[in-house]
């Protein structure tokens, strides 16, 4: 059995329950870099971020006065007595989405939980529970989402342990009891250094106390670091992955897997393109998650609960996206970066277009439709290259020409007929086998 101190308390870890030799991490930068991305974070490529409703206006106030603030009013139209959380339908929302996984965001105010902890309402403690009743919210998500067979992760803002002395222990109680798939870091992980953070004890605790410890996911978040040598939203330095959190388009694939963060209730002109795009929400969200998982990384949509026209047009939204990854899931889920190519390219005729591979084939995602057709000059088939277009049956016209690679239309059926050449909205997805090569300048 595994035993880890942490803040003063000794917490009882797991036996090994997996097949996958366990590790003892310790709390240092050469152990903690020992523990590899996992492969399912790298096959989901996109899940939801699901904020919490924000305390009721006398939830807030009650709470400032415990901790000896004077209270203050801050009406939500959002907060928790005014809208309807109900976990069910927010799964639904996920799964219609298509989304692998959901990541809950339980503290947006740090200090309100979503579940009964023994650290919570007690002497010297600012932590309180969310809600009503003493309502055990992650305990809910968790069990529901892992029966949907989505991964479940957690988000918390981090406090400085020297200031909020049971932040630690309500994190170590958390990881052991909802056994969070993966872990994002915010605040206070920013601002202060990894020793005064205690980060790398609470890192080697999470892989520690992980049943399957070799398939957590830790953001790499765990201190100021990340500012200082100027590596945020930029590449991975420790951790499992890292954030791009509403950050420029990148043309590379990037040094190490991360996560982008795009919320669906603002900057919904933001494009990959480079330039805001008249194309609308869905439209460029699909191109982020498009562009995402061409350069190593997922998407991670946030959403709220409230008010009511941002509820209904986030699930309006949820859906059509859902929609195109029931033609296109295939160039996106369980895909890699084309290493031996490139990540994204602009046809002859102007069309952006991003590249993903799975086994041997490659998928050219184009964010215009191939009016009259797609050229690409430094794509080079191979002998006995099929190319189809996903969701149409049949192969397409397609040309190896001086020009380069041609890729035409589908055939359709014409004003009268029963066949469709455009099988979905937003963007369109050739399959290329085998692979073809990328012809160097």
């Amino acid at each position: 059995m595994l035993l880890l101190t942490l803040s003063g308390t000794t917490f009882c870890g797991l036996a090994a329950a997996e097949k996958h030799k366990r590790v003892k991490y310790e709390p240092t930068w050469e152990s903690l870099d020992q523990h590899e991305t996992p492969k399912w974070l790298m096959d989901a490529k996109f899940g939801l971020f699901i904020y919490a409703p924000p305390p009721s206006d006398r939830q807030w106030m009650a709470w400032q006065r415990r901790v000896g603030e004077t209270p203050r009013s801050w009406e939500r139209a959002d907060s928790m007595d005014k809208v309807d959380w109900n976990v069910d339908h927010v799964l639904d929302e996920v799964q219609a989405a298509g989304a692998r996984y959901v990541v809950v965001a339980g503290d947006e105010r740090s200090y309100f939980l979503l579940w009964p902890s023994e650290f919570a309402d007690i002497e010297g403690s600012k932590f309180t529970t969310l809600g009503p009743n003493q309502k055990d919210w992650l305990g809910e998500f968790s069990r529901k989402a892992r029966k949907r067979g989505l991964r479940f992760g957690i988000y918390r803002n981090y406090l400085h342990p020297g200031k909020n002395p049971y932040f630690l222990k309500t994190m170590a109680e958390m990881i052991d009891r909802y056994q969070p798939d993966t872990l994002w870091l915010d605040e206070d992980a920013h601002k202060h250094s990894a020793d005064d953070l205690r980060s790398r004890e609470l890192a080697a605790y999470y892989y520690n106390h992980s049943k399957k410890q070799n398939e957590v996911a830790l953001e790499d978040s765990l201190g100021h670091y990340k500012h200082k040598l100027d590596t945020f939203g930029k590449r991975l330095l420790h951790g499992d992955w890292f954030r791009k959190e509403i950050s420029p388009p990148h043309d590379d694939i990037a040094d190490g897997y991360f996560v982008r963060y795009e919320p669906m209730y603002r900057w919904r002109t933001r494009t990959p393109r480079g330039h805001e795009h008249s194309g609308g929400m869905v439209n460029n969200l699909i191109e982020w998650l498009v562009d995402s998982v061409a350069k190593n990384g997922n998407l991670e949509l946030a959403t709220h609960a409230g008010p009511q026209h941002v509820a209904d047009l986030q699930r309006r939204t949820l859906q059509q996206i859902g929609l195109w990854l029931e033609v296109n899931g295939e160039a996106i889920f369980e895909t890699r970066p084309w290493h031996d190519g490139v990540p994204q390219a602009v046809s002859k005729e102007g069309f952006h277009a991003r590249f993903t591979t799975k086994d041997d084939s490659l998928y050219v995602t184009l964010f215009d439709w191939p009016h009259p057709q797609a050229t690409f000059a430094r794509l080079a088939t191979q002998e006995g290259t099929t190319i189809q277009m996903l969701g149409v049956p049949g192969a397409v016209r397609w040309e190896q020409s001086p020009a380069g690679l041609v890729l035409g239309r589908p055939h359709g059926g014409g004003a009268e007929g029963d066949v469709t050449e455009i099988p979905c909205d937003h963007a369109f997805c050739y399959k290329i086998t085998p692979r073809p090569a990328w012809k160097k300048k």
